[in-house]
């Protein structure tokens, strides 16, 4: 996990950055209040225990990084453990010290908390529907695709493509019943 929590932080900014800094024109339809991306900051991360029934949270094979179906959202970031290993590795308490290089430290710390909730999402009112097609989850879409899942990786391959089959299974039915939808076969 050591290693999976830096590459989650990487996958959370890259989808962030999507999000934030693609040409205006190519993300009329992802930010559009009708069916458009989100980028919220959760103050405390929702975990298993508190999931209505219907929702659904699935983590993608290196733990860093969760898919999760809550409510009327479909919503990407940083898992629950991930969240937790990097308060835990950046808490500004335990910096010793009250130097310039522990002001710096602290400083780089607060910043990686503030931002570390942060979660991208989008209505599942924008998904006609969702699928598991082997290899990933697809989503097709009501109107213009939503590119931000498609173009973020996650260790190299596509973030959909990230979760163990049974459980993008399970995502892909759970989305698929909250639209009224048959299972993925």
């Amino acid at each position: 996990m050591r290693h999976g929590v830096p590459k989650a932080i990487i996958v959370a900014v890259a989808l962030l950055t999507g999000a934030c800094s693609s040409k205006p024109a190519d993300r009329a339809h992802d930010e559009a209040p009708d069916g458009g991306v989100t980028i919220s900051k959760t103050s405390v991360p929702v975990s298993d225990d508190s999931l209505r029934a219907g929702d659904v949270r699935i983590v993608a094979t290196n733990g860093g990084i969760d898919l999760a179906l809550i409510g009327d959202s479909i919503s990407s970031g940083l898992s629950p453990a991930a969240l937790k290993k990097v308060h835990e590795e950046t808490d500004t308490a335990k910096v010793s010290g009250t130097g310039f290089g522990a002001s710096i430290e602290k400083m780089v710390k607060g910043t990686v908390q503030g931002a570390i909730g942060t979660r991208v999402s989008f209505p599942v009112s924008a998904v006609r529907e969702a699928r598991y097609d082997g290899e990933k989850i697809v989503f097709e879409w009501n109107g213009e695709p939503r590119k931000i899942f498609e173009n973020t990786k996650v260790d190299g391959k596509p973030l959909l493509a990230s979760f163990p089959p049974e459980e993008a299974r399970r995502f892909v039915d759970a989305v698929n019943a909250r639209k009224g939808k048959p299972k993925n076969l």
